[in-house]
């Protein structure tokens, strides 16, 4: 990734949040050893962050928490995007609508025959995967839960998209934390991640042994300054004795009703 040398500290930190973010959304298929590195950082960080939230799901863990390590860089990078995308935003209304019809189809009673035909529809022409439209197609609407679940994980994909580009807000969860850009992103992201995966982090108030978040954290801090080209995204995340736990808590929450 080619860009200008950096010469300002604010320069040098948005130089280092893209070039981290190229390296996650490229996955290091490119002939660059930076791109490489920080890649191989990613992953490693990723599996301590799986340990850390105890999740069931770790293949699915290890892409989802690599999402939320983009959108926290995206967020360093463009802090305040004004651009809405508005065809996202419809894409996104119109899923959770054709999802809520769906959901209503599966409650009718006199749609045998209709259930049958477009099971076999969908399963001949759309190919959704074995089974879709030829499993179980007398005991109701087999293809319909399938076809829900998928257009649940494009609206997930969507949300994680778009939160982590501005394009969207978690309900009262991600405004932005002082000092430190990204952060709430970064958080929401994990959680949400954690989540799905069948884990999850704490965020402890009391003295004693750290919540699993703050441990996190602490992780990818101390290893980004270990690094040649990490200590300026370092400097945003929280030293030791300065984490906002209420902050955290909250994030926490709206990520768990978001899931």
């Amino acid at each position: 990734m080619l860009t200008k040398a950096p010469k300002t500290k604010h320069e040098q930190l948005v130089a280092a949040a893209q070039s981290f973010w190229w390296a996650l959304w490229s996955r290091a298929q490119v002939d660059d050893d930076i791109a490489a590195e920080q890649y191989r950082f990613a992953k490693y960080v990723c599996e301590k962050f799986a340990e850390y939230a105890n999740v069931i799901d770790a293949e699915r863990f290890s892409l989802t928490s690599e999402n939320a390590l983009s959108n926290w860089a995206m967020a360093i990078s463009h802090p305040k995007s004004h651009d809405h995308h508005p065809v996202l935003h419809r894409m996104r209304r119109d899923a959770k609508s054709l999802r809520r019809q769906l959901a209503a189809f599966e409650t009718e009673l006199q749609i045998d025959e209709i259930n049958f035909a477009l099971g076999l529809a969908l399963g001949a022409k759309l190919e959704l995967g074995a089974g879709l439209g030829r499993a179980k197609l007398g005991e109701g609407a087999d293809w319909s839960p399938k076809l829900r679940k998928t257009i649940s994980r494009l609206i997930g994909g969507l949300d994680d998209v778009m939160i982590g580009r501005g394009f969207l807000r978690a309900r009262g969860a991600l405004s932005e934390i002082d000092g430190y850009p990204g952060l709430a992103v970064l958080i929401f992201g994990l959680e949400r991640a954690a989540q799905r995966a069948g884990g999850k982090f704490t965020a402890h108030r009391k003295h004693g042994e750290k919540g699993t978040l703050i441990r996190a954290l602490e992780e990818l801090r101390s290893r980004l300054v270990l690094t040649d080209w990490g200590v300026s995204l370092a400097d945003c995340l929280p030293s030791p004795d300065k984490h906002p736990i209420t902050k955290y808590e909250r994030i926490i929450r709206a990520a768990r009703a978001a899931v």
